[in-house]
């Protein structure tokens, strides 16, 4: 009965993964693709860590199964927003910041505001 469990996690897990890629192929723009990034990398892991669970127990090896999935959930909506920002830019010409905005250029840059020379 574990076993089948365990291939029904797996399954399910390619399952998604698989209609999330067939979800990004249909869609029109950047910004629809995007909210078929995070069940894969969120879902589908949690599944195949629960499968990983119930095959092994209470091992090292299910808590660094434990430990990835954490890792890609946060990152998942870190890498989200940060390719959701770089479309925006990359879809205004001449984007530059309005005034008033603080926008560090690097990050060991001092925030410099529109118009400000920087003094040096």
């Amino acid at each position: 009965m574990k076993a089948i469990t365990i291939d029904v996690l797996l399954a399910i897990a390619v399952l998604l993964t698989l209609a999330c890629c067939f979800g990004m192929l249909r869609m029109r723009g950047a910004y629809q693709k995007m909210h078929f990034m995070a069940p894969p990398a969120s879902l589908a892991v949690g599944l195949i860590v629960v499968a990983i669970f119930l095959q092994q127990g209470m091992k090292p090896e299910s808590f660094k199964a434990l430990f990835i999935l954490l890792v890609l959930v946060a990152m998942n909506t870190v890498v989200t927003h940060a390719t959701a920002r770089a479309f925006r830019i990359g879809e205004m010409e001449g984007w530059r910041a309005l005034p008033g905005q603080e926008v560090p250029i690097r990050a060991k840059d001092e925030l410099v505001m529109p118009g400000e020379a920087k003094e040096g």
